[in-house]
């Protein structure tokens, strides 16, 4: 599995899920595939584990969906 800042990069881009709030627990619904932002990464997305990468499980369904 590609685990680099470019992969993170394209993966967060494709993300229905991709949260920049960064806030654990506030109860905020901050999801969005937005890339307005240059720092769109999955290291930057609240569901962002770095032993798993993702908490939902997404991470690797879109790099094989997209082939990344």
């Amino acid at each position: 599995m590609k685990k680099d800042s470019k992969t993170f990069h394209q993966v967060a881009e494709r993300c229905t899920r991709f949260s920049p709030c960064g806030c654990d627990n506030c109860g905020c619904s901050n999801s969005t595939n937005s890339t307005a932002s240059e720092d769109v990464s999955c290291k930057s997305c609240k569901h962002y584990e770095p032993s798993k990468v993702c908490t939902l499980d997404l991470y690797q369904e879109i790099v094989n969906n997209h082939n990344l």
